[in-house]
């Protein structure tokens, strides 16, 4: 690339004299993309039936949603770093490490006679209807115990994977006004003046 100038000022977002990107208009679009995804009802995904009678996964509104604001966030990381946001945004994503600590589980397995959980393992989220071992207590009329057995259950964690992305969505709504502060003080979007 002889002849090519590039540009070391940090805070222009033209990365190359000769070149059509401008950081500032893909910014653009993905404010548009995370502003057509929130300004949907933000609903949980589910499991439904098409036409053939296969079982297809309906995406979940929120899921979407974190997505869009982490793509955003990650194309504004110099930015971030640059404007001295770093503790704002670094606020922010420690609550979504709470939440996973709050609604997240060790990862469990069965050997067919006891559950066996992971303690020192990190939380994991688990996902929407799925497995996880259980034990199935049968006891006589005195309450005695008269065997214990394991047995899968589907979906026996469901609320706390939709409790923690409920909780994402307010988390992210935070982070994505902090991203938009950010894009005003970049001054990326200046006012066209209109006659």
């Amino acid at each position: 690339m002889a002849g090519e100038e590039t540009i070391d000022n940090p805070n222009n977002a033209e990365y190359s004299s000769k070149s059509d990107f401008s950081k500032a208009d893909v910014v653009r679009i993905q404010v548009l993309k995370c502003d057509e995804v929130r300004s949907q009802e933000m609903k949980a995904g589910y499991h439904n039936y098409n036409e053939h009678g296969n079982k297809v996964y309906i995406p979940d509104s929120r899921q979407e949603w974190v997505a869009s604001v982490k793509a955003l966030l990650y194309l504004l990381n110099p930015e971030v770093k640059r404007n001295n946001f770093v503790e704002r945004i670094g606020l922010i994503l420690a609550k979504e490490k709470e939440a996973i600590e709050l609604y997240g589980l060790h990862p469990m397995v069965s050997n067919g006679k006891e559950i066996i959980t992971y303690d020192k393992l990190p939380k994991i989220i688990p996902r929407l209807d799925q497995v996880f071992p259980v034990e199935n207590i049968i006891t006589n009329k005195q309450g005695g115990i008269i065997n214990i057995n394991i047995k899968p259950e589907w979906g026996k964690y469901n609320n706390n994977f939709h409790n923690y992305w409920h909780l994402m969505v307010i988390i992210y709504d935070e982070l994505y006004k902090q991203l938009n502060d950010l894009i005003d003080v970049c001054n990326y979007f200046k006012q066209k003046v209109s006659y």
